[in-house]
Order: C-alpha cells, then structure tokens, then sequence
C-alpha cells in the first residue's frame, strides 16, 4: 500500500473531528521532494513565499536552556527535540513545524498490507567524517541496541528488525500504532556501529558521526561548538531546506539563568537566545537591535504523581486531586512565566496532534482553595513530607507549587536538579512523589511515553502499573481506534484518575541580534528558530 512521502501517519483532528490517518512513504527508487521551510509570520521576510538563497556566517554563538550531558546515542527522550540535535547526529527521518517527517538517511518507507511491516531503504552513500560507509547492517544493530537498552519508549514498541539487502531493511512493530513509526524513525541516529564499539566511552564525549557537522569541542553542562564539514555525504540539492546548513562554526552555550541569557545578547557573547526565559524576554520588547519570534511551544508543563507503591500518592486520588485544585494557574503563569504562557486543558499540549479542542471549554481543575481541602480531608495524606522532581529551569515554578500546597496544609519538599540528575531520575516514581516534566510532542508520543505500563522495568514513567490504562491506550492508538470518541475516553479517564496535570504551555520566544539580517527564520518542530537552517541576507 504506497503512502504519500513526507506525511507519515499525521493525524488531523479539524473541528474536534478526526478526518483521518496518512501514511508517507514513497517507493524505494523515488528521489524526496524538496518542500517549503515553514514560514513565520512574526519575522521579517517570512512571508510564506520560498526564500531566496542565504549567505554563509562564518560564526554563531546561540544560547541554549537545553542540555546535553552526553554525546553517546544511546540516551532517553529527554531533549532529543531540541534544536541542536540534528547538529550531532544524522536520523533516518526528521520532523518538520509542519507536523511532516521528510528523509534524512532513509530515502524511502513504504508500509505493507498487513499494516505493522515497514520497508525502509537507505540512501547508499552515507559516510561519516572518517569515512566509514553506512550500511544496513549498522542500522538494524542500533534499532536492536535501542531496543535492548530500553532507554527510550518507541522502541519497544518495534516487535524485530530485519536486514533485507545491503540498504535496505524491514522496521515490523508489535501493533499497528498511529504515529509510531516516525517516532522511531526520528529516535533513530545514523553512525557506525564499527567506530561506536572503538570508542572508549561509547561516544560520550567524543563522537563519530554522519551528521554535516563535527563536533569540535564539548564541555558537559557549558557548550558545544560544532564546525561544517565539507565532506558531509548528502548531495546539495537533496538537503530539506529545513535541514539547510548556513552557519560554519556554531556553538550552543547553556544559559539557564535569566539574567545571565540577558548579559549574553548585550555585550554579544550569544548572537541569539532561544527559548528565552520569560523574566528576560520583557527588557528586548519595542527594541529595534533585537528580532524576538514566539510561538507556543510543543512541550508543555506537566505534572505526574508517582505510581509506585512506597509513595503516598500512588494510591489515594483525593490526596492528587487535592493538589490540583490548590494550584492557582493565572498567578503561575503571571509570576513564573511573566505572562508568556497559557494554562492547559489535558496533560497533552493543544499543539499537539490528536488534541481535541473541545478540552479548551471544559472544567479543568480550576483553582479552588476550598475544594482542595475537602479532598485533601477526604484523603488519606497524614502530614507526611512529599518531595517534588523538578528540573533546575522550572525552580519558581516548583516554589511556587509548594506555596500553594502549604497553603493547604501539604508539605512539600523540592529536589530541583540538573538536567543529568532528572534525566535518571523521572522515569522512576519511587525517586519522588511529584514530578514536573516538560513534555509533548504528539498525543500517542506522550501517552506512550508516560502512561504505558509495559514501557519500564516497574510500569510507566511514574511506576505505575494500571493494565485498564494501557489496554485503553492500546486499543485507542491504532489506526483503526483512533477515533476522537476513543481519544475522548482516555483524556477522561487519566483525569478522572488524576494521574497527571497539564500545568502551562509556555509560549517559546527566540530573541536574535538584529544585525544578523535574517530574512527567513526556520522555526523547528519544538517551536525555535534553527539558527543554522534560516535564510541570512
């Protein structure tokens, strides 16, 4: 069954009605299109029509609020969604503003009749920058080592992979699961099993990779440059322009604290910032030496109760509901996020797909000092201390959900850490009793990620082991059960259950030097600008 290349499986939910599933694909010898980079309305010369050709920049300094701890490939999901990413390692597909996967090392997909079957061909001449050849062997052993290591959910969702010729192999999951295979595509990093296994440290801090760019100096929890190579195997004229490469030399530094993202665009340490914080975004309003481009993010802010049994929220869903309704989401969004957020209707963010906008009209936990302490009567919390998960950048927000909560009588401890220390932390919910975890990217992405109880060694991401959950989501994933009815009965049930809470939707603004002449902004998928991508004059 061919599928159209470039819309894998993208589900469009229109009026709060499904319409229906597409599969892309195309068939092994066809040659990709080259699409349009999504336009953004808010930047100057983004007005939809194709850009014209960019000038190269010689050296970009970007500020980044994502870190990455570790160079090796095998790693969970957290901020693989991030900007920099498709810098250190090539995939078999990326995904688009748009929703759209389009190739990257992978040439073609095709699905088979019996819907689970995925045949995938490699373009043949991949190279990385010491000139290993990639070849279909490699990548059946990275999708078996992902699968083994278990560190990021898709994966096992993929019953086996097979080799089928030198290039060309078949990808066969467990269920036929709406959007599932992109996911995989796009967890999949490209690079060769032959330098990976001669690696010391498995690439952690020195890697081999098939991306455009090497990396050229790393320093866990400061930067990382990384320089153009002009030997990248992909020819010119094959390259996504969302994928284009207009900077040589681009290094990110991490920048959490506000005022240090500030300091940075002033004196011109960083040439842009994204994902600024809020507190900061502010001082650039109405100045004309600063371009700032926002959008609403496709990560929103959660909040999950541990499942595990040795916590005291596991089992008691007034004690959860309690918690809920203390939260005061206006004054959140105006003291935590300055007003650069919006609050959220379901645990998935409204940009993402499958999220039906007839959540926007209904009750959601609406703040309620009263009500929360008649649950929290009827709960069995006994003045026992709770501790809360919460990465370094959300710090305001977690004392602030602790004030909330103390104003009820709850008392709350904070473990706010880095980014390395949450990472190995959130997936196991006998580490906390509440975790706040930045979260999207697509409806059964997240619900995978988060509520499927085979997906860990103790159940889903909280520990929690609910089979009425799981079977729900298993049936509703299909294309078949993708229905908004279906879709609907979930989103009721984790709320009824209050096994999570969406908490905001950031709004997600870039702020750049003005001097830089950017004709054209490349927005990403997770709502910033690709520096490297966008269009110089």
């Amino acid at each position: 069954m061919n599928r159209k290349l470039r819309a894998i499986l993208a589900m469009l939910l229109v009026c709060g009605m499904l319409l229906g599933t597409l599969a892309a694909c195309s068939g092994p010898d066809d040659q990709p299109d080259t699409p349009t980079t999504p336009s953004n309305p808010d930047t100057p010369g983004s007005d939809g029509q194709e850009p014209a050709g960019s000038k190269i920049i010689e050296k970009l300094d970007v500020g980044s609020t994502t870190l990455w701890e570790t160079l090796t490939p095998f790693r969970n999901t957290s901020a693989q969604f991030s900007t920099f990413v498709r810098h250190i390692y090539d995939r078999l597909a990326v995904r688009t503003v748009t929703g759209e996967y389009v190739p990257q090392a992978a040439k073609s997909w095709e699905v088979a009749d019996d819907g689970v079957t995925y045949h995938i061909a490699l373009y043949e001449n991949i190279t990385d920058s010491q000139g290993n050849h990639i070849t279909a062997d490699d990548i059946v052993w990275i999708i078996e080592e992902n699968m083994s290591r278990g560190l990021k959910p898709c994966f096992n969702k993929v019953d086996h992979v097979e080799k089928t010729g030198d290039y060309t192999f078949d990808i066969v999951m467990k269920q036929n699961i709406v959007d599932m295979l992109p996911m995989v595509l796009y967890s999949t990093y490209v690079f060769s099993r032959a330098a990976f296994e001669a690696s010391p440290d498995e690439f952690a801090t020195s890697l081999v990779s098939t991306s455009p760019y090497e990396v050229t100096d790393f320093v866990a929890g400061s930067h990382i440059t990384f320089t153009l190579r002009d030997d990248y195997w992909q020819s010119e004229d094959l390259i996504d322009p969302a994928l284009a490469n207009n900077v040589k030399v681009l290094t990110y530094h991490y920048i959490t604290e506000a005022s240090q993202q500030q300091i940075g665009l002033e004196t011109g340490t960083i040439n842009a910032m994204g994902s600024m914080s809020a507190t900061s975004v502010q001082n650039f309003e109405g100045n004309d030496d600063y371009v700032m481009v926002n959008g609403p993010s496709s990560n929103g802010i959660q909040l999950f109760f541990s499942g595990a049994d040795s916590k005291v929220v596991a089992n008691d869903v007034n004690l959860r509901l309690a918690i809920c309704y203390a939260l005061d989401i206006d004054g959140i969004i105006a003291a935590a996020y300055s007003g650069y957020a919006e609050p959220m209707h379901d645990v998935v963010p409204r940009t993402n797909v499958g999220y039906l906008p007839k959540w926007d009209n209904e009750e959601y936990f609406s703040y309620n000092v009263d009500l929360a302490k008649e649950y929290l009567a009827k709960s069995n919390y006994n003045n026992e201390e709770l501790t809360l998960l919460a990465l370094t950048s959300a710090n305001r927000l977690a004392q602030m959900i602790q004030s909330y909560l103390g104003a009820i009588g709850i008392q709350l401890k904070l473990n706010v850490c880095d980014a390395a220390q949450w990472s190995s932390s959130q997936t196991d919910g006998n580490n906390y009793d509440l975790v706040l975890a930045p979260i999207g990217n697509g409806l059964v992405n997240l619900w995978s990620n988060r509520f499927d109880s085979n997906a860990y060694a103790n159940g889903d991401a909280t520990s929690r082991k609910d089979q009425t959950l799981t079977d729900m989501l298993y049936s509703t994933w299909t294309n078949e059960g993708f229905t908004e009815e279906n879709i609907d009965a979930v989103h009721k049930y984790i709320m009824d259950n209050c096994y999570g809470y969406g908490v905001v939707l950031p709004l997600v603004t870039a702020v750049y030097d003005a001097k830089l002449n950017i004709t054209h902004a490349v927005i990403t998928d997770s709502g910033d600008v690709d520096m490297a991508a966008s269009i110089y004059g």
